[in-house]
């Protein structure tokens, strides 16, 4: 066996350009495939965390019917014992209250339809980092919390800038038609169209104030939790303690995100299967070859008597490690592509307008699994050894005889 061995190791490298030009085709296969495996990968769980940072969090509670009507006659009135409940309970990272009100903004020249949120600016911070998606300006009310931060599509339909003022114009819970004039503080860009295209931020206080609310009145408890804390546990349980509150886990809430995950990972496992081949034919390839130029060997070896396992070992061994040196250049091209990648991402800014459209970040950044180079491992073992059933099988059928007249 340890013969079978050492004569595989010297035959790979009787042809050594052909033998590294097929693990330079490995290397180079994975890399791409891990890199693309990854930026799709990423692609998703990035706008995944922007939504449930930007607006649901991983639960979300709302008074049945607001989501359908999105009337404040739908909003909860008092939050305070849902507020002190998620505060003691366990996996609850943090939440958030706001109060939005669906109406007009306007300036001079424009109107577009709108949705003002009042929010906390400090706990949103801490809930997900809010400011964070601020591209001009600043997440900032003033002295007299006539400030707002409006979403970047809102602003170009406005044609404001910051330092500009609108005027928003909505109905109270009351009933009343009222309007108050605010300022742009800021201009936020989420990547979330429901947020980038309607959202006009306000201060909590002024919201409540302007819709005529009580104080702890919302019409969404927004619900953080910490990392490997089942979701849909949390959700039961704050359903158990509020059977008259509506509580939606963001898969519920945003069903395209997870149908777009999904979908992502069908790209990656078409992409995969279509690497793997072609890792396939080139492995195959080579050891047909390979054979084709040693059929006298192999006749001579088997007239003295060689057994077709001693064989089968070595034309196997030459085909792992082949492969196996292919997946050690490719782990290491596909580590630095990845590594660079997660870190500076995928520059797309010149299509911004387009992936904004549809919810994605201009800049693309990759996630990087051990599972990637895991599951190229063993696909890249097994395409290794199936590569040489063929060339096997014109061995074992070759007359030895024969195949030394031949020659």
């Amino acid at each position: 066996m340890d013969i079978a061995i050492k004569m595989a190791w010297l035959n790979l490298w009787r042809r050594a350009s052909r033998s590294l030009l097929v693990i330079l085709m490995i290397a180079v296969s994975m890399a791409a495939m891990l890199a693309i495996e990854g930026l799709y990968d990423g692609m998703a769980a990035d706008m995944i965390l922007r939504t449930i940072r930007s607006d649901c969090g991983e639960i979300s509670v709302y008074k049945p019917g607001y989501r359908l009507y999105q009337r404040l006659d739908y909003a909860m009135t008092d939050t305070s014992r849902l507020q002190a409940v998620l505060s003691e309970m366990a996996g609850v990272r943090c939440f958030v209250v706001r109060l939005a009100l669906t109406g007009l903004a306007s300036t001079a020249r424009k109107s577009s339809m709108a949705r003002v949120v009042g929010i906390d600016a400090a706990r949103e911070q801490r809930f997900g980092q809010l400011g964070t998606f601020v591209q001009e300006g600043k997440l900032d009310w003033g002295e007299r919390l006539n400030g707002c931060v409006i979403g970047s599509q809102l602003e170009k339909d406005l044609h404001v800038k910051v330092g500009d003022r609108i005027v928003f114009s909505s109905q109270t819970m009351q009933g009343d038609i009222s309007a108050m004039a605010l300022r742009v503080r800021g201009v936020i860009q989420t990547s979330n169209p429901a947020i980038d295209n309607t959202a006009i931020f306000v201060s909590l206080r002024r919201s409540r104030s302007f819709a005529q609310c009580p104080p702890h009145a919302a019409t969404q408890v927004a619900v953080r939790l910490f990392p490997d804390v089942p979701v849909s546990v949390v959700a039961e349980r704050i359903k158990a303690l509020f059977p008259g509150l509506e509580v939606r886990t963001w898969k519920q809430l945003y069903p395209v995100l997870e149908q777009m995950q999904d979908m992502m990972r069908v790209f990656n496992a078409i992409s995969f299967a279509i690497v793997m081949t072609m890792v396939l034919i080139g492995i195959f390839g080579v050891m047909l070859v390979s054979i084709l130029e040693r059929t006298r060997e192999f006749g001579i070896l088997m007239a003295l008597g060689t057994p077709n396992s001693m064989l089968g070992v070595q034309v196997f061994s030459e085909a792992v490690v082949l492969g196996c040196l292919g997946f050690l250049c490719g782990a290491v091209l596909s580590y630095g592509a990845l590594y660079y990648l997660s870190h500076y991402g995928l520059d797309l800014r010149a299509f911004a307008e387009g992936l904004e459209a549809f919810g994605l970040n201009a800049v693309v950044h990759a996630d990087m699994k051990w599972g990637y180079f895991i599951q190229s491992f063993f696909a890249i073992l097994l395409a290794s050894m199936v590569s040489v059933v063929l060339p096997l099988y014109r061995i074992f059928r070759l007359n030895p005889v024969d195949v030394i007249q031949e020659e």
